[in-house]
């Protein structure tokens, strides 16, 4: 069944979507999917990225744009399939990409794995890669956001579910990362601009005085503030299947996730 959708998008999109000749994947021909070497690199990544950009970018219809990103998206996964380490990145890299750009119908096409039938990989490997898809399916955009229960750097218990805000701003941030820290003395003035909003901030990585100076700094030290010192491996981050910092999550006052914005500008406009 899956096949029979698969062709059935690969037909609509060749009798309605006039592609430019670089779209067709002749671009990625320069990749060797085989080197592992490549994984993680910059050069990897932003191949990736100006490939799918340009796919986006030739496609201005948002249904067009939909079968289009889907297509550019089996062009790579399938030359991915004979090396798993290769696979898993490129994929979590994709579908971490789709995700923040809001594209939940290329997110819902993923996480039914596409060429996973032919991926050299073993058991243990095939189900690794099921749980990662169903971790994605839990945090795509309409979904229920997972519950949150912690303790804030303050030693107060913290229950997501029981806080009653028309919105929730969950920012998933490292001491490390200097972006980070610029975002974080920011939100000082979003939050005292918008007081219906709860703002939650998670560190993944820092040392907790550090973490504490900071805060207290940017006078966010009221806030809800987590650092559970299991860094990337907190059961929070694995829930909500982040992979790089900074990382929003902005939830309705039900707790339904409707954006992953990419700056401040971004929350307000979905708040307004």
């Amino acid at each position: 069944m899956r096949k029979v959708k698969l062709l059935i998008i690969i037909a609509l999109l060749l009798l309605s979507c006039s592609m430019r000749g670089q779209t067709n994947g002749t671009m990625l021909d320069n990749i060797d999917f085989n080197d592992n070497s490549l994984i993680g690199t910059d050069t990897l990544k932003n191949s990736l990225s100006r490939y799918i950009t340009l796919v986006e970018n030739n496609t201005q219809i948002q249904t067009k744009q939909v079968y289009a990103l889907i297509l550019a998206t089996d062009n790579i996964l399938s030359r991915c399939v004979s090396s798993y380490p290769m696979y898993r990145f490129v994929y979590q890299y994709l579908i971490y990409g789709f995700s923040e750009m809001g594209a939940n119908a290329v997110v819902d096409y993923m996480v039914s794995l596409p060429y996973l039938e032919y991926l050299n990989a073993d058991a243990g490997q095939r189900n690794e890669m099921l749980r990662i898809a169903e971790t994605y399916r839990r945090v795509k955009i309409g979904s229920k956001a997972p519950d949150i229960q912690s303790v804030t750097i303050n030693g107060q218990d913290f229950d997501l579910y029981d806080d009653d805000a028309d919105y929730t701003v969950v920012l998933f941030w490292s001491y490390s990362c200097s972006h980070c820290r610029d975002l974080i003395k920011t939100f000082r003035y979003f939050v005292r601009k918008y007081d219906n909003v709860t703002l939650v901030t998670v560190n993944v990585s820092g040392d907790l005085k550090q973490v504490k100076r900071l805060l207290r700094r940017s006078r966010l030290s009221k806030q809800i503030n987590i650092c559970d010192g299991d860094g990337w491996e907190s059961k929070i981050v694995d829930d909500y299947a982040i992979e790089m910092t900074p990382s929003i999550i902005l939830l309705d006052k039900k707790k339904t996730i409707i954006a992953k914005p990419l700056s401040i500008k971004e929350i307000v406009s979905y708040i307004k």
